[in-house]
This record gives C-alpha cells, sequence and structure tokens, in this order.
C-alpha cells in the first residue's frame, strides 16, 4: 500500500492486519506525481514480497469548484494525482507486471465525466483521461504482455471523501432522498467496491480487459427523481389508454 503520509499508510495496514491476521500489508511511501519515488516504492514491494500481480491505481483528488473559478494550479494538482499518476504508477510497475505472467491493472475511475460536471472539470476530465489509459493499455499490454487492464467506476459511496457527508459534497447528498438518486435506493458501499475488484482478480473475471465497469446502482443516469414523479402519472395514463381500447370485433 502506497501512498505520501506514512502515518495514514500505518493505519490502514493495521486494520487489514485487525480484520485477519494472515493478512500482509506493508507501508510504503511514495508520491504518484514523482517517478523517481515510485521506482524506490516498488523496489521495497519486490524485495518483501518478490512479485506484483495485481496493481490498483487509487489516488485521486477532487474539490467543488466553478470553472471560471478554477486556477490553473488547481486544474493541474487534480490531473496529475488521477490521470498522470495513474500511467506513472502503471509504468513504473510494468516490469513486475510483466513477470507476473497474470497482471492486472485496476484503475479507480467515476462516472461523473460521462455528462457534463458543473463544479467539478478538473475531476471530470481527469476521469475521462484515466477511462482512455484503461482501455489503451488494455490493448498495448494485454498483446503484448497478457496484461489486462480494467477500470471501476464507483458512484456514492458512503464512509468516502466523495460520498454522503464526504469532503466533496459536504451534507448535500445526506440531505437527498436517496432513492431520487441511486434507483435502487442506498447508497454504495467500501465492500461494493472492494469485491468488484476481488472479482477481476479472480478467474471469474479473467476475460474482462480494456473497460471500466460501472458499480453505481444506476446513478449516473440522473434519471430516478424524473421517474420516481413521472412515474404515478404516466401509469395512469397508459391504464386510460387500455381501458379506452375497444374489443375487436370477432366477426
Amino acid at each position: 500500500m502506497m501512498g505520501r503520509r506514512v502515518h495514514k499508510l500505518e493505519e490502514a495496514c493495521s486494520a487489514l492486519k485487525a480484520m485477519d491476521a494472515k493478512v500482509q500489508a506493508l507501508p510504503v511511501q511514495g508520491d504518484v506525481r514523482d517517478p523517481s519515488k515510485l521506482d524506490k516504492a516498488i523496489n521495497v514491494v519486490m524485495s518483501t514480497y518478490g512479485q506484483i500481480d495485481v496493481l490498483v491505481n487509487c489516488a485521486a483528488g477532487n474539490f467543488m469548484c466553478a470553472a471560471e473559478d478554477l486556477l490553473s494550479k488547481g486544474f493541474e494538482t487534480v490531473v496529475g494525482i488521477d490521470l498522470q499518476g495513474t500511467f506513472n504508477v502503471s509504468r513504473a510497475c510494468l516490469p513486475a507486471l510483466k513477470k507476473s505472467k497474470r497482471g492486472l491493472i485496476i484503475n479507480i475511475s467515476a462516472t461523473l465525466q460521462y455528462k457534463a460536471a458543473p463544479f467539478q472539470i478538473h475531476a471530470a476530465a481527469a476521469k475521462a483521461g484515466i477511462d482512455v489509459v484503461t482501455q489503451t493499455l488494455g490493448v498495448e499490454w494485454g498483446s503484448e504482455y497478457g496484461i489486462r487492464c480494467v477500470g471501476i467506476a464507483p458512484g456514492p459511496i458512503a464512509g468516502t471523501t466523495g460520498g454522503p457527508t464526504g469532503r466533496v459534497f459536504g451534507n448535500f447528498l445526506k440531505g437527498q432522498d436517496v432513492k431520487d438518486i441511486v434507483p435502487i435506493g442506498r447508497w454504495g458501499e467500501t465492500d461494493d467496491i472492494g469485491l468488484t475488484a476481488l472479482f477481476l482478480a479472480t478467474p471469474a473475471g479473467s476475460y474482462i480487459n480494456a473497460t471500466t465497469i460501472v458499480v453505481d446502482g444506476g446513478q449516473w443516469h440522473d434519471a430516478s427523481r424524473m421517474y420516481r414523479m413521472a412515474s404515478p402519472f404516466l401509469k395512469a395514463i397508459a391504464k386510460q389508454r387500455q381501458a379506452s381500447k375497444k374489443p375487436k370485433s370477432k366477426l
């Protein structure tokens, strides 16, 4: 597990080990934006475990800001962490993934880039780029080395930065009726994403490559509220139409 803040990494590794004594979790300091630090981090992992079979790129940054107020530095920072970071780590891990013979790269994407993303142009642009990286590496490295590359696009996940009460949206999502946002009527859970990643790493997901799997309960269509509002009226209209139809003559 790699990141910039060692104490956060140690906390996360300790939490994993507390869940299962068999878990091997290693905190490694590094920065996805700095290739020189990445090489050092990967050397630590390789010297400890000897191989890398699965890489999960999940470094991300986001904040709310209208496009006209967004400084170039802010745009650059988010794109640097999300998009450039995803490429940097993937490229740095390539030699190790080649040796694996069954390498898998999982890129954590999003759904906000599937339509206009007011106040999140920086994050949406970065995630759109990640989707292209996923497709392209899946084709190039899949063809050359048998390395798969698959994206996971989460919807609003409880307990995360981008979920209800999280730093990005604050209490905005919490104040909404979840059924107006997510068709299946619940916020996502971290296990929804973790289990999808686990599926991809097993033989069950071995034929999935160069694509992104959306795990959001149908949220990105942004149609739940409209459906709930219109459904009673449209059903009534349909019922009236059925009732007004005259039976066909048997003659």
